[in-house]
């Protein structure tokens, strides 16, 4: 399975993935996706040093440029298709993705990109998006804190035109926010990154999907191996064995 990974930054999701991905090719595993492309809106950030250093292609257009020399507004939707569409360009002249990874891309997708790839869009959320609490603009971590909650989960899930989150594929084991307030935001987000992000992610993207085990319906119902799953996906119990210690590496 070839995947096109799509990142604005560091790239800890993509290395994580990237690495999964290694291992499981140096252990004679029959499931894993490659990574055939990793597309940047902003080029020179770290992600696509790494994925050069690689030796994987790199595909860079900066979307600051991009919508100053339209004379456009970034969020508009017209302007958004015209990247979108440069974008797909330059991904399928390098290869043919199976599936398309957000992996800290930073940048809202068109409709007409989705539509391409309908239900081969994934992404990740820091936090359990089956809570009815979420917000724009706050961290995961401190909402749930504000919310009461003794534990966090992240989520990979879908993604959906005109949607903030799709169906939920996968959520991590919960990780305990016992003892931390709001201002211990960043902590609990990097406890969230090793103990779920840079868990689920090469989880999801190589055992389940790779491995041909997870089908979604029309009514976006989520299968783990003909298996109707509940709204929060399949619950990870830490199957895989992936390291998670990437904080040397990023």
């Amino acid at each position: 399975m070839r995947v096109a990974v799509l990142l604005s930054g560091s790239g800890t999701n993509f290395i994580a993935i990237y690495e999964e991905g290694k291992r499981l090719a140096a252990s004679g595993g029959k499931h894993y996706a490659t990574i055939g492309a990793v597309f940047t809106n902003v080029p020179g950030c770290k992600g696509v040093l790494i994925a050069a250093g690689l030796g994987i292609p790199v595909l860079g257009l900066s979307s600051k440029r991009f919508f100053s020399s339209l004379g456009r507004d970034p969020d508009d939707e017209a302007g958004r298709d015209y990247f979108d569409a440069a974008m797909i360009a330059l991904i399928e002249d390098v290869c043919t993705p199976d599936i398309i990874v957000l992996a800290g891309y930073r940048r809202r997708l068109g409709g007409m990109f989705l539509r391409r790839y309908r239900n081969r869009v994934v992404n990740l959320y820091p936090g359990d998006i089956t809570k009815d609490y979420l917000v724009r603009g706050v961290d995961a971590s401190v909402q749930a804190i504000r919310a009461g909650e003794g534990s966090i989960k992240c989520t990979v899930y879908l993604e959906r035109e005109r949607e903030r989150f799709g169906p939920a594929l996968v959520q991590s084991e919960p990780i305990s926010l016992a003892g931390y307030k709001e201002e211990d935001a960043e902590a609990v987000n990097e406890l969230i990154r090793s103990k779920g992000e840079w868990r689920i992610f090469p989880y999801a993207v190589h055992n389940l999907i790779a491995g041909g085990r997870l089908g979604v319906d029309g009514d976006d119902n989520i299968y783990l191996d003909g298996k109707k799953l509940g709204k929060g996906g399949y619950q990870y119990r830490g199957e895989s064995g992936q390291s998670a210690e990437l904080s040397n590496k990023t």
